[in-house]
C-alpha cells in the first residue's frame, strides 16, 4: 500500500489570490468609460472580452480541432454562416467553448455569472461567433 500525502499550502487555496492571478494575466483593453452602461454591458467590456482575447488561441485551436471533420466552405460568407450555425446547433460544443470562459472568472465575477447564465451566456455566444468568424 501506498500512502500519498498531500500538503496544501494556504496561498494557494485562497479564493482571492486565485482572483488577482486570474485579473493579472488578462490584457487590457480599451473601454469607453463615459458611457452609462447596464450591469451585464459592464461586465462584457470588463471581463468577457479580456478573457476570450486572452483565450484566444485556445478558443481558434479547440474549434477547429473539432470542426476539422466537417466540410468547411471555401467562400467567406459561407464560412462565416458555418460559424454561427454550428456554434447554435451544436450545444455540446458551444458549451465548451463557453466553459473556456467561465473557467477563468473570479469569484465576484462567477457569482454575478450565476445570476444572470442566460443573458451573459448569449452574450458569450455572440462574442465567439464574431471572434470565430473574424479568424477563421
Amino acid at each position: 500500500m501506498i500512502l500519498i500525502i498531500v500538503i496544501y499550502n494556504s496561498k494557494y487555496m485562497n479564493t482571492h489570490h486565485r482572483d488577482t492571478i486570474l485579473i493579472s494575466l488578462r490584457p487590457d483593453i480599451t473601454i469607453d468609460i463615459e458611457r452609462e452602461s447596464l450591469p451585464e454591458e459592464k461586465f462584457q467590456q470588463h471581463t468577457l472580452r479580456p478573457i476570450l482575447k486572452f483565450q484566444n488561441a485556445v478558443i481558434m485551436e479547440y474549434f477547429i480541432a473539432k470542426t476539422a471533420s466537417s466540410n468547411i466552405p471555401i467562400n467567406v460568407h459561407e464560412r462565416s454562416l458555418f460559424v454561427e450555425n454550428i456554434i447554435r446547433k451544436d450545444l455540446v460544443l458551444r458549451n465548451q467553448l463557453i466553459g473556456l470562459v467561465a473557467g477563468l472568472f473570479n469569484s465576484e465575477e462567477f457569482a454575478f455569472y450565476l445570476q444572470h447564465v442566460s443573458t451573459l451566456n448569449k452574450r458569450i455566444t455572440q462574442l465567439l461567433i464574431k471572434r470565430l468568424q473574424d479568424q477563421f
